[in-house]
């Protein structure tokens, strides 16, 4: 049985090592198990505040897992896993360029996680990277939203 936490964490964790998103100063925050954000004036479970952008929400089951069976007692699965930035910008060109830097350090570390020596732990690998992104304007802010999906696949022994 997958333990989405446990990836969450991992996942997070991983993040918090690089030295530009671990890095309070582009990154506010970073989450697990966001459902996606809002641009209001109060933070609530579900979604990021004005005062916590630029930030990162993890989200570990983002869509169906494929389970293979690979021997008596271990099953193959590949989980999708979807890393969310946001951040927001007056200038729509200088917040396009800062948030594209974010995605780049996202996807780079992401696209790391692929062997023993550099995976996930917890037997997970990272097996493709994809990124997809909009871009909203409220007010005088320009909103940048990305959503980099990877394919995880984690060893579950049971």
């Amino acid at each position: 049985m997958t333990d989405y936490a446990q990836l969450a964490e991992a996942i997070r964790t991983t993040l918090l090592a690089d030295s530009y998103l671990g890095n309070v100063a582009n990154i506010k925050t970073i989450e697990t198990h966001k459902r996606g954000f809002s641009i209001q004036e109060n933070r609530d479970a579900l979604f990021f505040g004005e005062v916590d952008l630029p930030a990162i929400a993890i989200v570990p089951n983002s869509g169906p897992k494929e389970s293979v069976l690979s021997t008596t007692n271990e099953q193959l699965e590949t989980i999708k896993a979807q890393v969310i930035a946001v951040s927001k910008d007056r200038d729509a060109q200088a917040g396009l360029t800062a948030h594209l830097s974010i995605v780049e350090n996202i996807e780079s570390v992401l696209e790391k996680q692929r062997s023993s020596t550099q995976d996930l732990g917890l037997d997970a690998f990272v097996r493709r990277v994809v990124t997809t992104q909009e871009q909203l304007k409220k007010g005088e802010f320009y909103y940048f939203v990305s959503t980099t999906t990877a394919a995880v696949e984690l060893t579950a022994t049971f």
